[in-house]
C-alpha cells in the first residue's frame, strides 16, 4: 500500500505523456468504431428520411408508368419526372380512415390488456417459483419455454388449441363444460365473434411472453437479501405484507422496465393475428402493423402505408414519453423525493 510520502504529482514530461496516450487511445477507438458506426447510420437515418419523404407524396405501385399513361406521353411526369407528386392528403386521409382508426383501436387494445395480462400473471408466477419446493428448477424450465420458440410457431400452437376441429384438448374441456350445465354443442367463437377475438390474440401472446415477464421479476427477487425480510418478519410482518411493503417497491424499477419492453413489442404485435385470423373477422384483430403491411404490399399505396408508419411512430413515442414520465414521478414517491 502506498504511503503518503510516495505519491507525488507527476511531472510536466509525464503529465504530456499520459495525456498523448489517452489521445491516442481515444483517437483508434473512433477509426475502429467509425465504420460500423458509420453502417448503423446509413441503415436507420437514411431509410427514416426517406420513408418521410414518401409520406408526403402519391407514391404508388407502377406510378411512372400510370401517370404518364394519364398524361397521354411516352415520358413520366409529376414530381421531377418521377411520377408521383407532393401531397398532403395522406395525413388529410389519416383523420377520416375508418379501417385505421379500427386498427389502432386494436392495437391499444393489445397494448394495455397484454401488458396488463403479462405483468401481472408474470408477477404472481414469479412470486411461486421464488419459493422453496420439490421440483423448483423443473418448474422453473418449463415455465420459460415458451419463450423460445418463434411467434409463428406459437400461433400455430395457439390456432390448435383454439381451433375447434380437428378437435384440441380446449374443444373436449369445452363440450364437458357444457354437457355439465346441459348443452353439449357449447362452441365458444374464438376466432370468429369480433368482441372475443382480439382477447383471443391477447390469449396466445401471453402465453409465449409471460415468461419474459417472470425471468426478469424473478431474478430480481432473488436478489433481495434475506435480511430484509427476516426484520420484517421479527417486526411482525406476515408473507403478504412482506410481498407489498418490500419485494414491489424494490422490483419496481425491474417491473417499469419490463412493462415498457413489452409495451414497445405489442405495439408491433402481427406474427400472431397473420397466422391465427389473418386480421379478421373483417378488421376485428387487424393490428396497425398489418394495415401498413397490406396498403404497401398488397395495394401497392406505399405514399400512405408510409404516413401510417410515421402515425404509429408517434403512438409509440406518446406511449414512451407518458410511461417515463409516469414512472419517474412513481420511484420519485417511492424514494420520498419531492417534484
Amino acid at each position: 500500500m502506498a504511503t503518503s510520502s510516495e505519491i507525488r504529482p507527476l511531472s510536466s514530461a509525464e503529465d504530456d505523456s499520459l495525456k498523448r496516450e489517452l489521445r491516442e487511445d481515444t483517437i483508434f477507438k473512433r477509426i475502429f468504431l467509425s465504420p460500423a458506426v458509420t453502417i448503423l447510420l446509413l441503415l436507420s437515418i437514411f431509410p427514416l428520411l426517406w420513408s418521410l419523404g414518401v409520406s408526403f407524396t402519391n407514391f404508388q405501385r407502377n406510378a411512372a408508368q400510370q401517370a404518364a399513361q394519364a398524361a397521354g406521353t411516352a415520358e413520366p411526369s409529376g414530381f421531377l419526372g418521377l411520377g408521383f407528386d407532393l401531397t398532403l392528403e395522406n395525413y388529410q386521409r389519416v383523420f377520416t380512415d375508418e379501417h385505421l382508426h379500427t386498427t389502432m383501436r386494436n392495437t391499444l387494445l393489445y397494448v394495455v390488456v397484454g401488458v396488463a395480462v403479462q405483468y401481472s400473471l408474470g408477477l404472481g408466477l414469479a412470486a411461486l417459483l421464488n419459493q422453496k419446493f420439490f421440483g423448483q428448477t423443473f418448474f422453473r424450465l418449463v415455465f420459460i419455454l415458451p419463450m423460445m420458440i418463434t411467434p409463428v410457431a406459437a400461433a400455430y400452437l395457439g390456432r390448435m388449441m383454439f381451433e375447434r376441429a380437428p378437435p384440441s384438448a380446449l374443444s373436449h374441456l369445452t363440450t364437458t363444460v357444457g354437457r355439465l350445465f346441459g348443452n353439449p354443442n357449447l362452441n365458444i367463437p374464438w376466432f370468429t365473434d369480433p368482441g372475443l377475438a382480439p382477447f383471443t390474440m391477447v390469449i396466445i401472446d401471453s402465453w409465449q411472453w409471460i415468461p419474459f415477464m417472470i425471468l426478469l421479476l424473478l431474478a430480481g427477487m432473488q436478489s433481495i437479501p434475506e435480511e430484509i425480510y427476516e426484520a420484517a418478519r421479527v417486526d411482525g410482518a406476515n408473507s403478504w405484507n412482506a410481498f407489498w411493503g418490500i419485494t414491489f417497491p424494490i422490483l419496481l424499477p425491474i417491473s417499469l422496465t419490463a412493462i415498457l419492453i413489452r409495451g414497445l413489442e405489442l405495439f408491433k404485435l402481427v406474427d400472431i393475428v397473420r397466422v391465427t385470423t389473418g386480421g379478421g373477422p373483417g378488421i376485428a384483430t387487424e393490428p396497425l402493423v398489418m394495415y401498413v403491411f397490406r396498403t404497401a404490399l398488397d395495394f401497392g399505396n406505399f405514399g400512405y402505408a408510409a404516413a401510417i408508419s410515421y402515425i404509429l411512430l408517434i403512438l409509440v413515442v406518446l406511449f414512451s414519453t407518458i410511461f417515463l414520465g409516469f414512472s419517474r414521478r412513481v420511484q420519485k414517491q417511492q424514494l420520498g423525493v419531492e417534484s
